[in-house]
């Protein structure tokens, strides 16, 4: 995360030696407008743009043919709460890859309370993954929200041939009847 909010932030020219003043005043540029301007005279992006900027650059690593570019992505993706980000983090689900998927259902754990409804129906359906480690982290992803709703799908899980998938469910169980 660290290495692409750099590379954006160097990509966008927002590059070291921030004037205090200029960042918190803008300073008249040739133009007469009042910007945001570094020492070096560039001008300052506000926050959101770059998390635009940020949020298309990962949104577009999410089709690279490298499955652990993809993971970067999405744990990256995690952790913009916006709804764009949540959306591309929930298609990851499907991914070829099951360090993408369980990459994917680690974010919406931290990102699905954006949209609640969409996160579970996205999880819930994907709880039948061939892989018990996916399967396990769609579980734990679920835990960590504690909606109760999830609750009999988890518990279905109980009895899954994974001892690892088991012990999750049982861990998400209690994670929700907890919050209760």
């Amino acid at each position: 995360m660290k290495t692409v909010l750099c590379i954006t932030a160097l990509a966008i020219g927002l590059s070291a030696g921030v004037s205090s003043f200029a960042a918190s005043h803008g300073d008249v540029g040739a133009s007469g407008s009042l910007q945001p301007l570094t020492d070096s005279g560039r001008i300052i992006v506000s926050a959101e743009f770059t998390d635009m900027v940020n949020l298309e650059i990962l949104q577009q690593k999410l089709n690279d043919p490298d499955p652990f570019a993809r993971v970067e992505a999405v744990q990256a993706l995690g952790e913009i709460h916006k709804e764009q980000a949540l959306t591309s983090v929930c298609a990851c689900l499907n991914d070829e890859n099951i360090y993408v998927r369980a990459y994917a259902a680690e974010a919406l754990g931290r990102i699905g309370s954006l949209d609640i409804s969409l996160t579970l129906l996205k999880l819930l359906s994907a709880l039948d993954d061939p892989s018990p480690y996916v399967r396990a982290m769609m579980i734990s992803a679920l835990g960590e929200l504690q909606d109760e709703r999830a609750s009999e799908s988890i518990r279905k899980l109980l009895l899954d041939e994974d001892e690892s998938v088991r012990k999750m469910a049982a861990w998400a169980l209690g994670n929700i009847e907890n919050s209760q």
